[in-house]
């Protein structure tokens, strides 16, 4: 018979492990906490030394040209790679320092965001004539415009000592106004370059890319949910849903197409330059709009991107038509893909 004495000791010594266990766990991994925190003071430093030396040397001009410790005016030349159509009398938007917004936050610095979006609020305008790549001022400005307002939004994080009238959201709206003449075309599908003063020009190239009219609904999604408006969105979905119709019997995709005719130009397409933020947008638009459709797209188009374009750890390119592969290259705009299936994985099982 098992006398109740028993019990305690047994008590006892099933909670001397655990003590004994918990404090094993915390010997192990304490050098992976000490590393943890050299690698974010890393980042840290990091951060601060390109931040700095552009508030330094470039501010408020676009980017920072480190060697020289001058700037560039660099928001036409995004995508341009002919440097064509330039502007005169362009002399930047603060381009980095709109995209370092989220960052300023993530590193709690609040009070150098507080300082960036009243600079920003007080100096920042649109009404320039400037020729500018659609997808890359969409990612870069209307994104960091639209992240910071949504951060700012969010009641308990008090980022400001003074009040938010919604500045950086009135910014986004009037770049997404001007965003719109792009998507006057026969397909709906945008063209790849607009003019922030004068809107779509003379004789401009109806060529554009895969990720050029399929990532635009994060951010266009974002501004309609903001402003309540529904235009954003909805040109934005219309070319993505058009965009879905020309894919291949083997759910492939090209990597370039025109906009007025809604014919390929290139059918040899991977997961690297000209496509692959089509493939993130479908991933992260289900994720932050909730909506079935999207998962269904992303799942179709991934899965038939691992059949044709993965070969053993890596991935080439391949014909949309017929599945054969093309230029066996690796690029580093492929890098994303690891990101993208941990991502995938997480979103389906949470």
């Amino acid at each position: 018979m098992f006398h109740p004495r028993h019990y305690t000791t047994c008590l006892l010594l099933l909670l001397f492990l655990l003590v004994l266990s918990d404090f094993s766990m915390s010997q192990s991994q304490f050098p992976w906490a000490a590393k943890k925190k050299r690698m974010k003071e890393k980042v840290r430093n990091m951060f601060y030394h390109a931040y700095d030396n552009y508030m330094t040397y470039a501010f408020p001009h676009d980017e920072l040209k480190p060697i020289s410790k001058t700037f560039t005016n660099s928001l036409s030349e995004l995508g341009n790679l002919k440097l064509e159509h330039l502007p005169q009398d362009y002399n930047g938007s603060a381009l980095t320092l709109i995209e370092s917004l989220s960052s300023l936050v993530i590193m709690g610095n609040n009070t150098e965001f507080e300082r960036a979006v009243l600079w920003l609020s007080e100096n920042l305008t649109f009404d320039v004539d400037a020729r500018i790549n659609l997808f890359e001022c969409n990612i870069r400005v209307l994104g960091g415009l639209v992240s910071a307002h949504l951060l700012l939004s969010d009641s308990s994080k008090k980022l400001l000592q003074g009040t938010y009238n919604n500045q950086l959201l009135v910014l986004a709206e009037d770049l997404g106004k001007r965003f719109l003449p792009a998507f006057n075309t026969p397909t709906g599908l945008p063209y790849a370059w607009i003019n922030l003063k004068y809107g779509v020009m003379e004789n401009e190239t109806t060529e554009t890319s895969t990720s050029g009219c399929g990532s635009l609904i994060l951010e266009m999604g974002a501004l309609s949910k903001m402003t309540g408006d529904p235009i954003y969105e909805s040109v934005a979905l219309r070319a993505l849903r058009k965009l879905w119709s020309m894919q291949s019997s083997l759910k492939l995709f090209g990597t370039t197409l025109d906009v007025a005719t809604g014919q390929w130009i290139e059918y040899s397409s991977g997961i690297g330059a000209g496509v692959d933020s089509f493939y993130e947008y479908l991933l992260k638009a289900h994720i932050l709009f909730g909506k079935e459709d999207f998962w269904k797209m992303f799942h179709s188009a991934y899965v038939a991107a691992q059949k044709y374009f993965r070969h053993g750890a890596w991935y080439h390119e391949a014909d949309m038509r017929t599945g054969r592969a093309t230029y066996w290259q690796l690029t580093s705009l492929q890098a994303f893909w690891p990101g993208l299936q941990a991502s995938s994985w997480t979103s389906n099982f949470t």
